[in-house]
């Protein structure tokens, strides 16, 4: 689960003159995965680019996975994803003509898995451990 990556990229700042190029620094945080350390983070991202005197640009998007990758992830194939959001386990939106899965989703279906797979296996286990 990526928390957060900062990573220098060019891209033109405006300056009094007008726009030019220049290295900047840029910041993708996970909100819902943010630890104290990734606070402290983003506190120094904010305090360095106030030093600075630059402006900082706010933004928020939501990340969409391709069954492929969701697949990836789960070490499952892309079609067998494709029956689970057929069948309703795993919900998904249309853009365009192709399905995507958002990441909150897959984190939530992730969970769900690894529940259910340990439920599955608790007996077992216990029976390994503990004998009948």
């Amino acid at each position: 689960m990526p928390t957060t990556i900062v990573r220098p990229v060019t891209q033109p700042q405006v300056a009094a003159s007008g726009y030019h190029w220049g290295m900047s620094d840029t910041m993708s945080v996970n909100p819902a995965h943010l630890s104290d350390d990734d606070w402290a983070r983003m506190r120094a991202f904010l305090d360095s680019a106030r030093q600075r005197g630059e402006v900082v640009r706010l933004s928020s998007e939501v990340e969409l996975l391709s069954p492929a990758e969701v697949g990836r992830r789960l070490s499952m194939s892309r079609t067998t994803v494709r029956r689970r959001i057929a069948t309703g386990e795993l919900k998904a939106i249309k853009v365009g003509t192709h399905n995507r899965i958002t990441l909150a989703e897959y984190e939530r279906f992730s969970t769900e898995m690894m529940r259910r797979m340990a439920e599955a296996t608790a007996d077992d286990i216990a029976t390994e451990l503990f004998g009948d």
